[in-house]
């Protein structure tokens, strides 16, 4: 039995540009982690999966190439990875391309799965699985799958009704013809689910319970084996907090230290933790983790209190500036970004540019994402993919009740005179149909928006200053226009961008050439 798995291409990735205006149509040099996750396990039961990396940076003719040229009577599946969702062009391109897709082979089941899961649905397959995948795949293409229908469509809930730990090992293995390069970035898993139950993220529950780290004694042949194949050194963790068990993170350091290099890892790291436990940055930094992206969300402690995380502001700054020069002095690279969410319960103007103030003079080089409080307004319980939030904002604890969504005032249009694009951004923001046009007593969904459009305009994100953020350094050194050495010294302005797009396109065609060419 075969199966082909098309790896998600990020099209709305972290970087943002100078205006701090998202790029539908950026390539994100990121290789799928879930498709191949997914393959290796689907390989382990019988199957022979190939996954297809970056299948929207080919051309509808070259795709078309590819799916005639490895589709026999023995394929029962297509699947679709998707991570957040796709925008734009990229989405367009892709709802033709799975259209062609089912016209041309109507027996063939096509099959979308991510956690962002509304975005998912705008693709047109046969069902949808949300979740961690690998059992609910197996068990929808055994006909014994949990289906719910959701706004029209076959979903299946992988974590609810297949909930999925497959191996303590967790181990994903690429094949040949994978045409894995050294300057790639693949994934690593540490552990699934995440034990936190921030009151804002719609990341639900694995639906098991238990220790679900993997074995670490598999991860020295893992790594090892991806630097002697491939000369792979560079990964991203995808756990959803990556120091959330010391335990976890000490063992994963005492397995590297063994290695014949040291990989730059990057990931999701608890802020308030490694601010508090010392431990923590002395075996992330063993492990050779020193690209961070933080949640802070907010410098205000009763703001912070509501959604989950209140440690004592003076203590989290603190901590930060401990471990940025900790990383600095012991692994000689250090980059971090955090994000802050704008609108908070309790927070103020006040408080909440006290916090970028002290962000921006005592972490000058690293980057700050701010984005106002998402609710997601599609809110099922058969889903379970709701945020706490989502669920209870109407019961009057924290929100007022939602007001009819209101159109910007000319004052407020008058602020953005000369910034169309910028105005543009904030306008999709404020009308997008899935948000909660929430309130409370310091903040709207709408002042929200404009205090956000006011920060682009004021700082810019201080791009001039600012350097690449954390989640975008790999697309600098995967196509080769910069090594590690180098890339952090970069400012989003100085960069050679005419170069990186060249050498990406160049990656984008060997890779092209290379899989059309087997």
């Amino acid at each position: 039995m075969r199966g082909i798995i098309l790896g998600c291409l990020q099209a709305n990735p972290g970087w943002q540009g100078p205006l701090g205006l998202m790029n539908p149509d950026w390539i994100n040099l990121k290789r799928s982690g879930g498709a191949h996750k997914i393959a290796t396990y689907m390989r382990s039961e019988g199957w022979d999966i190939e996954v297809l990396d970056y299948w929207l940076a080919f051309t509808d003719d070259e795709f078309k190439e590819f799916c005639r040229s490895r589709i026999t009577n023995d394929t029962k599946f297509i699947g679709v990875s998707v991570t957040f969702g796709y925008k734009g062009n990229i989405l367009k391109r892709a709802q033709d391309n799975l259209t062609w897709l089912k016209q041309s082979y109507p027996d063939i089941m096509i099959i979308a799965g991510s956690k962002a899961f509304v975005d998912t649905m705008a693709l047109p397959c046969d069902y949808y699985i949300t979740g961690y995948g690998e059992f609910g795949l197996i068990k929808l293409l055994q006909g014994e799958a949990t289906i719910i229908e959701y706004m029209g469509k076959q979903v299946v809930l992988s974590d609810t009704y297949h909930p999925c730990f497959p191996s303590k090992d967790l181990v994903v293995n690429y094949e040949d013809r994978d045409f894995i390069q050294p300057s790639d970035n693949l994934t690593l898993e540490l552990s699934r689910g995440c034990k936190f139950k921030c009151k804002f993220c719609s990341y639900n529950a694995i639906g098991m319970k238990g220790d679900l780290t993997r074995d670490m004694n598999t991860l020295y042949g893992e790594m090892l084996e991806n630097y002697e194949r491939w000369g792979v050194t560079s990964y991203h963790v995808a756990d959803e907090t990556t120091n959330d068990n010391q335990d976890k993170i000490r063992l994963a350091g005492q397995e590297i230290q063994k290695l014949p290099f040291m990989p730059n890892l990057t990931g999701f790291v608890r802020a308030d933790l490694i601010s508090s436990r010392p431990d923590d940055k002395v075996y992330l930094a063993e492990m050779g983790f020193w690209a961070h992206y933080y949640g802070i969300e907010t410098f205000n402690q009763d703001a912070g209190k509501v959604v989950g995380k209140g440690i004592n502001p003076d203590k989290l700054k603190a901590g930060l500036l401990e471990v940025k020069d900790y990383f600095k002095k012991h692994c000689g690279r250090y980059r971090s970004t955090a994000s802050l969410i704008l609108g908070l319960p309790y927070e103020t103007t006040e408080s909440l540019y006290d916090g970028l103030s002290w962000y921006r003079t005592n972490m000058p080089e690293e980057n700050l994402i701010l984005q106002p409080l998402f609710i997601n307004k599609h809110v099922d319980p058969k889903l379970g993919t709701s945020s706490e939030f989502a669920r209870t904002w109407t019961e009057g604890k924290h929100f007022h009740s939602e007001a009819p969504r209101e159109e910007f005032t000319q004052e407020e249009l008058d602020l953005f005179e000369g910034h169309p694009l910028t105005l543009k951004y904030l306008k999709r923001l404020h009308d997008g149909p899935h948000w909660v046009n929430w309130s409370h007593d310091t903040f709207t969904w709408k002042s929200a928006i404009i205090e956000l459009g006011k920060f682009i305009l004021k700082d810019g994100y201080n791009y001039n200053n600012n350097r690449i953020m954390t989640w975008d350094l790999f697309n600098f050194v995967t196509p080769g226009t910069y090594d590690w050495d180098n890339v952090l010294d970069l400012t989003i302005v100085n960069y050679d961008w005419k170069k990186l797009a060249s050498d990406t396109d160049q990656y984008l065609q060997n890779y092209k050439n290379s899989k059309l060419g087997l």
